[in-house]
């Protein structure tokens, strides 16, 4: 039975029958009439009793469940979900790791939500049982799941895991996964292509050397999709290349470039040039993936191949304000700086 009045529904009111029905609902969560995991009336006996209408119940309960204030079971009914109610969004922002890069998108996406959301972030360190974990623990208690997919044991479970959440609810952020089902939203890189592109447009620099060395890391979290965006560079232009995933400073002759992820791999590529006496940008150049301020201002300026962080930080923020489930590329390219 219903424990709402129906003189607690105001006919003169400005404020409509389904926001009423959501204050109430809520001030009976705060005031412990209703507790976590218990059953509220369904929209039937709430349209019924009240003499509302089905549609208006409705729509105050989808935005209860999308607050995360509610959870519906199926073949159960709705049940509560929290202890506090608040009409701000709930969301878990999961990250692979703590870095300069992923701060600017931590933080662009959570400015960009404002006063719209409450975000909490977690880091997983690019472990599938971290993972696993965290979404056991939490999932059903967040309006949304943004999660930056980068992990050293990538595998099928891993693809399970995020699967498992509803996708209504699901955001990834900065790679996609595939195999998903259902429509999703995610904003993503195309490695390949973008790496490729970034290349070509530097060409004029590049052109200057004679061999271009890639250090890759070894690690699923790397997307491969780099290495051949390279290669078909490198071969379309006529270029000696090679793929290492250990730098090895006893090889590094000039007129080559380095390419590198790593920033502890910068840092031993400048090193290394340094102590061979090599002016950074003419006897050898660097390029690095991923902007940051310190790049900017190492060596005189680190060339980066990079995304705009920034943007996809906003743009995954504003897919959740708009509700939109959507796929958008955001793009990377070349940042000349004087280390090329």
């Amino acid at each position: 039975m219903s424990l709402l009045e129906f003189s607690d529904f105001e006919t003169d009111t400005k404020t409509p029958k389904y926001r009423q029905v959501m204050d109430i609902i809520k001030s009976d969560i705060e005031h412990g009439i209703f507790k976590r995991g218990e059953r509220i009336p369904s929209i039937n006996e709430t349209s019924e009793e009240f003499y509302l209408s089905r549609d208006t119940v409705e729509k105050a309960y989808n935005r209860l469940r999308e607050l995360g204030i509610i959870v519906s079971v199926p073949g159960k009914g709705y049940y509560v979900n929290c202890d506090h109610p608040t009409d701000k969004l709930r969301v878990l922002l999961i990250i692979n790791k703590i870095s300069a890069h992923k701060k600017q998108i931590v933080n662009a996406f959570v400015d960009r939500l404002g006063e719209e959301a409450i975000v909490e972030t977690v880091v997983h360190n690019y472990s599938t049982d971290a993972l696993e974990r965290i979404i056991n623990e939490n999932l059903g208690n967040y309006s949304y799941y943004a999660i930056i997919p980068c992990f050293t044991d990538f595998s099928e479970k891993t693809r399970k895991i995020i699967d498992s959440i509803p996708k209504d609810k699901l955001v990834l952020i900065d790679k996609d996964v595939s195999g998903l089902g259902g429509e999703y939203k995610a904003i993503s890189e195309d490695f390949e292509h973008d790496t490729y592109n970034a290349l070509q447009s530097g060409i004029d620099l590049l052109k200057k050397y004679k061999r271009i060395n890639f250090i890759f890391p070894d690690g699923n979290q790397y997307q491969p999709g780099l290495i051949t965006g390279f290669k078909k560079f490198c071969v379309e232009y006529n270029f000696e290349y090679c793929v290492t995933n250990v730098f090895n400073p006893d090889y590094m002759q000039a007129k080559e470039v380095y390419i590198v992820i790593e920033e502890s791999d910068l840092a031993d590529v400048i090193k290394a040039a340094r102590h061979k006496g090599y002016k950074i940008g003419k006897d050898i150049g660097i390029l690095s993936y991923n902007d940051t301020p310190l790049k900017e201002i190492l060596e005189d300026g680190i060339s980066v191949i990079s995304t705009d962080f920034k943007k996809m930080g906003e743009t995954a923020a504003e897919l959740i304000l708009e509700k939109r489930n959507e796929k958008i590329h955001n793009n990377f390219y070349l940042i000349r700086r004087n280390s090329l």
